[in-house]
């Protein structure tokens, strides 16, 4: 009896210390430490790093005679946004492309944006070779693709007027037909309502 009794008092030892051995590893929630090396971030983590920033976006109609808005939310981070790199995003999401299947890109998918700068109320947008050379030309397709930019870009307050370059430079049109010598201001008559 003696020693069954010491065989279950061991048993009964060793239970117990395997339960408080198994607890030493987990914080006071219940839950496992995060490995520090790991870089993923948890969802609350993530949530508190970004913005959601709702944007409009201007793209073209089948036919090309109007844009069309279509609202788009976008993540930014916290710690960067500004006005500037909503509209870098705002600009980025056009090269995007439109997400309805009834609107039509404005600007070659191959355009990159170089740079960007907001000054004075005016947005320099500077364009890789790509939005002229891979453009579908046509007077409208010009009209779509500036008249898309200057408008998505104009929702933001703090753009009035809108100057667009391409590597770098100020150029006379874009494929022939409009003067961008100029900023250009928003064109509110080719919005469809």
């Amino acid at each position: 009896m003696k020693k069954q009794a010491l065989v279950i008092s061991l048993l009964l030892c060793l239970f117990i210390v395997a339960t408080v051995l198994s607890g030493c590893n987990k914080t006071p929630g219940g839950q496992t430490p995060a490995d520090p090396n790991t870089t993923s971030q948890s969802p609350a983590t993530e949530q508190n790093t970004f913005a959601i920033e709702k944007i409009t976006l201007y793209f073209s109609d089948d036919q090309a005679m109007y844009l069309l808005p279509e609202s788009r939310e976008i993540k930014i981070q916290k710690d960067t946004k500004t006005e500037t790199s909503i509209a870098e995003a705002i600009v980025n999401e056009l090269i995007a492309g439109p997400t309805d299947t009834k609107l039509r890109a404005t600007i070659p998918k191959e355009t990159k944006l170089r740079s960007f700068k907001i000054i004075d109320q005016i947005a320099y947008v500077d364009f890789s070779e790509e939005i002229r050379r891979n453009h579908p030309g046509g007077s409208s397709g010009e009209s779509m693709t500036l008249n898309s930019i200057v408008n998505s870009l104009t929702e933001l307050t703090g753009i009035k007027k809108v100057q667009i370059m391409i590597n770098g430079e100020k150029v006379d049109t874009l494929v022939g037909h409009e003067d961008l010598s100029q900023p250009l201001s928003r064109n509110e008559s080719i919005i469809k309502k």
